[in-house]
């Protein structure tokens, strides 16, 4: 059983339970990224791709959202927290390529649930 002492959100914590128990015995990585304070630009572009945005605009005098789902909505993918992410292997290069091709530190480790 895997310990969650900490976890902040239950949905977070139901969400690694289930994907950790159908990813057993395959490859995971774990990845973190990390974004210079002062640059602002790719810290909002990376937030918007990790987790999606809304806009909305007027429409024959109403008002329409639009949703964009973001990264961590994606299957192969769990947020663990700021900047933490357990992923498929797949999902690890889409997001390292992302983040690489921003210039953005990352980290990825490989992990295997038992």
């Amino acid at each position: 059983m895997i310990a969650m002492r900490g976890m902040r959100s239950h949905l977070v914590k139901d969400r690694l339970r289930s994907f950790a128990s159908a990813q057993r015995n395959r490859g995971l990585e774990i990845v973190s990224y990390d974004i210079a304070g002062h640059d602002k630009h790719t810290s909002v572009e990376i937030a918007r791709f990790v987790f999606g945005t809304r806009t909305k605009a007027r429409i024959r005098g109403g008002i329409k959202e639009y949703r964009y789902p973001g990264f961590i909505e994606r299957d192969g993918v769990v947020w663990l927290g700021q900047s933490v992410f357990l992923l498929t292997p797949r999902r690890s290069r889409e997001l390292r390529d992302f983040l690489g091709t921003r210039s953005v530190a990352y980290g990825h480790l490989g992990v295997r649930i038992d």
